[in-house]
């Protein structure tokens, strides 16, 4: 279903932010006498070429820098200017090598240190050093526990080392560390997640991160994902309340699926649906260019048939139910009014049914109250109703995503 593609998406990330940062903020040649004449001369030369965005020149000037010094703070000076002048250059080996030659150098402060070893760990990501971009990220978090770009830089390392269960940890924390700071987790975090999952053959694993995704992110490919998975083996009457989830977020795709949510709609006594449902298909394209066109056009015709008389009969039925003892037939016609549009009528008889009691599914009747309730703009309403579903143990998992759903109409 997924494929192990997110490597380009992750490495343009990184490397903006590596080359977005005040790299080098010390680097001015600010202690005066330490720095030998000539080096220093080469030195200022560079960093004019830099400013005058001659930087092939000042890259060799810096080098010339370099091969003049005599001290220990001649080297440390002119590989801290080079690092600079690489990185505005977009060279990040020579910007890598000159940076591991001063990290742990005796001249930098700890303030100015921890900076490089952020820009260090996002340039070991960028040249694909995994290995080290790890090791170093790690430092940069004992620098600042909890920070979110670090997490996910060391999480993203872990995953094209092809080690999910770090990755998924870390990803994780960034979740978590974002959360506390009052952001918004992105939408790679949980991709990682997902791929990690499908990489592993884990379907419950692709579900979770998925659900979190609809959750955040609730773009149509994810809830066609989650709901293909989400459904399978699961018993008729439950497979259908997906295909209701899935019509309710225009995630069927196939004439499979439009003709067996049909059928099954004509199957539990729901002509009304059986239409509706067909009808999408046809305007969809997803029918009607088959081999089973005709047969599929006889079915949309039966189904018009039956939900007309039905309709007709609706009324009757509503009033018989109101004579019986439980509210098995109340829920009935309720979610009947429901599929022909009729949102009033159906929460009254659906709160009627599940008021009497007697139900053979009450977790059902409070998803057709809940889809009601959302048919008619009430979410809140419709989110306890679902919430009163959540725990059954063929369909809580329905009841949820449809709490989910509930949010984003």
């Amino acid at each position: 279903m997924f494929e192990r593609s997110l490597k380009a998406t992750f490495l343009a990330l990184t490397v903006t932010a590596a080359f977005g940062l005040a790299v080098g903020s010390n680097w001015a040649l600010a202690e005066e006498g330490k720095v030998s004449t000539a080096v220093g001369k080469k030195l200022q030369e560079a960093t004019k070429l830099v400013g005058e965005k001659k930087t092939a020149e000042a890259v060799a000037m810096g080098k010339e820098a370099l091969a003049l010094a005599k001290t220990p703070f001649d080297t440390f000076k002119s590989n801290e200017v080079l690092a600079y002048l690489y990185i505005k250059a977009g060279d990040a080996q020579g910007a890598l090598h000159s940076y591991e030659a001063i990290i742990d150098s005796q001249y930098l402060d700890p303030g100015t240190r921890a900076q490089y070893v952020k820009t260090l760990t996002q340039l070991y990501f960028q040249s694909k050093s995994y290995a080290k971009a790890i090791e170093s990220g790690q430092r940069w978090l004992k620098n600042s526990p909890g920070d979110v770009d670090a997490l996910v830089l060391v999480g993203q390392a872990h995953f094209l080392q092809k080690d999910c269960k770090n990755a998924v940890r870390f990803m994780d924390q960034a979740v978590d560390a974002s959360q506390a700071a009052g952001r918004a987790p992105k939408e790679n975090f949980f991709l990682i997640k997902l791929q990690c999952a499908t990489d592993a053959r884990n379907p419950d694993g692709q579900i979770d991160a998925l659900r979190e995704l609809v959750t955040r992110f609730p773009k149509k490919e994810y809830w066609n994902n989650l709901l293909r998975l989400a459904k399978r083996d699961a018993p008729d009457r439950t497979t259908q309340h997906f295909y209701r989830l899935e019509f309710d977020t225009d995630t069927l795709e196939s004439a499979d699926e439009f003709v067996e949510m049909a059928q099954l709609a004509i199957q539990y006594d729901y002509p009304g649906e059986a239409q509706a449902v067909l009808e999408r298909g046809f305007a969809s394209k997803a029918l009607g260019d088959t081999k089973g066109d005709d047969r599929n056009k006889r079915l949309l015709e039966s189904a018009k048939k039956e939900a007309e008389q039905d309709l007709k009969t609706l009324p009757l039925q509503d009033k018989e139910s109101r004579n019986q003892k439980t509210g098995q037939a109340d829920v009935k016609v309720g979610y009947a009014y429901l599929t022909y549009g009729d949102s009033a009528h159906a929460i009254e008889a659906i709160e009627r049914g599940i008021g009497k009691g007697g139900l053979k599914n009450p977790a059902e009747a409070n998803i057709f109250l809940g889809m009601a309730y959302l048919k008619a703009k009430r979410s809140d309403e419709a989110k306890k109703a679902f919430r009163a579903a959540k725990d059954d143990q063929l369909l809580g998992n329905v009841a949820k995503l449809w709490m989910i759903r509930a949010d984003q109409v």
